[in-house]
């Protein structure tokens, strides 16, 4: 990706399309028009989703559910460092169309999701389409990547269970509230789920956050295997701050020796 082409996509969008539109199918609806075939898909999915935190950044109730590009990212490099992709990336509960398109800008995948919001339904397709990405559901094997919002955890975390139909050896990577995470709710979810093992909960670097009380990690599950006997041990990290790049380099060698004993 050319940083000088991510800033000429954000410009092309901000020039046209109209302040009046304030809803992501109808900017995915006006981006449909525009020529935009001198760029990459990493140069789109950025540039939309920049787009996207400057037009609803003083609309709390959209921005909140908006999530910075640099998460995405991680989940991204998380996923190929412990083996977990696979054929099909799924989100069954996409509260925003913009982290799933982040982290598949990462794979070269087919890409699939649905959202409870018809807005944000309506507009997967047509963003799926302008950053060139195959938007069609499969038997295939996937990997499913999601938010959690935490509103009520509990019923989020159920629903995602029966929505995402993890199938034998399928892996989730999630974006949880560390309050969540540290709930008397989580330790029940991970119960009632037998089915489930917890792979790994890594922190996210403070410095995204603004607010402590919003800091949250990622949290990796798998469906087990049938007669699965060995459990892996469950991966507990913190991704330092992303100008360390010596602590970071450690973190990433830390996510490849745990691969090697425990996958």
């Amino acid at each position: 990706m050319k940083p000088e082409n991510l800033v000429k996509a954000v410009k092309i969008l901000d020039n046209h399309i109209p302040k009046e539109l304030d809803d992501p199918n109808s900017i995915a609806q006006a981006a449909e028009k525009l020529e935009l075939k001198n760029f990459n898909q990493s140069e789109l999915v950025n540039g939309f989703n920049l787009f996207f935190a400057q037009r609803f950044e003083d609309r709390l109730q959209i921005f909140n559910r908006i999530t910075p590009p640099v998460i995405g990212d991680l989940m991204a490099l998380i996923t190929e460092k412990l083996g977990l992709a696979k054929q099909q990336i799924f989100d069954p509960e996409i509260v925003f169309p913009d982290l799933i398109f982040q982290f598949a800008s990462h794979f070269g995948r087919s890409v699939y999701g649905r959202a409870a919001d018809p807005i944000i339904d309506a507009s997967l397709k047509k963003l799926a389409n302008i950053y060139r990405f195959d938007f069609t559901d499969s038997d295939h094997g996937k990997i499913v990547v999601s938010r959690i919002l935490g509103i009520d955890f509990a019923a989020e975390m159920n629903h995602f269970f029966k929505a995402s139909n993890l199938k034998l050896g399928e892996s989730a990577i999630l974006l949880v509230n560390n309050s969540d995470l540290q709930s008397d709710s989580f330790a029940e979810i991970l119960k009632k789920n037998k089915n489930m093992a917890l792979l790994a909960i890594i922190e996210l670097p403070t410095k995204l956050f603004k607010h402590s009380e919003m800091r949250s990690s990622l949290l990796i599950l798998r469906r087990k295997v049938d007669n699965e006997k060995v459990t892996a041990q469950v991966l507990l990290a913190q991704i330092p701050e992303l100008s360390n790049k010596e602590d970071f380099s450690k973190f990433v060698s830390q996510l490849e020796t745990w691969k090697k004993e425990n996958l």
